[in-house]
């Protein structure tokens, strides 16, 4: 049975004041909660046995959820001691040394197919293997390029294309052993180390539905998105 992480620790500082009695994953989009869409979602996806990672409202999100079979899943907890980051209690969880898993932030809303991602990454080879997605930054201004205190060029409103990490990862045992067993530690931070020891690291894009729920504003957007592409996934 495969297995999933979510990370959903985090205080939600930035939807306060609705964080300071409710923890980010219960909150809701349309009918369920944040964490309930991504757990339903993982489910759908062959995703029976998933852990999630707790540190703030720890004790209402276990409430909520109990052993997970209410929603067709099992369900275990892992309670972080102090704040580890995104990928710093990765290494305390031994059920994780045996085989390949994924790991989702948990504010990331997105009909990425799970399943093919951990698929593709088990037959990569490589140790971690980032969702990512093509964002575009548009600079509001003329950009003017100088050098030695003169004009080469000027670019009127430039737009950028970036790569951004998208906050899903799949993972294989081997990446544990980079992660240090004290302090905070981010995905971010574990890509860093097996790069720097010469390890590879793969991406695969997510090209649908993507949503990081980080303010009131972003479930705005989100409700309403999904209320008109994908009623389904949030029980409109």
């Amino acid at each position: 049975m495969s297995i999933a992480v979510i990370m959903a620790g985090g205080e939600g500082k930035r939807l306060r004041p609705f964080t300071n009695s409710i923890p980010k994953p219960l909150l809701p989009i349309g009918r369920k909660p944040i964490a309930q869409l991504i757990v339903e979602r993982l489910r759908d996806a062959g995703f029976g046995d998933i852990v999630m990672s707790l540190e703030y409202g720890a004790d209402l999100i276990r409430a909520y959820f109990r052993d997970g079979s209410q929603f067709g899943v099992n369900i275990d907890y892992f309670i972080e001691p102090v704040k580890l980051g995104t990928a710093g209690c990765l290494s305390r969880i031994a059920r994780l040394q045996s085989s390949p898993f994924l790991v989702t932030n948990g504010d990331i809303l997105t009909d990425l197919d799970y399943r093919a991602l951990l698929d593709l990454h088990a037959a990569s080879g490589a140790p971690l293997t980032l969702a990512v997605r093509r964002q575009e930054l548009p600079i509001p201004y003329g950009v003017v390029s100088v050098s030695d205190g003169q004009v080469i060029s000027i670019e009127e409103k430039p737009r950028f294309d970036y790569w951004i990490n998208a906050g899903v990862y799949a993972l294989s045992p081997e990446a544990l052993g980079h992660i240090p067993s004290t302090g905070p530690f981010d995905m971010t931070d574990l890509a860093s180390a097996l790069l720097t020891a010469g390890q590879p690291v793969r991406v695969h894009e997510i090209t649908g539905l993507w949503f990081d729920l980080a303010t009131a504003d972003d479930f705005e957007r989100a409700i309403e998105d999904l209320a008109r592409r994908a009623p389904g996934i949030i029980g409109l």
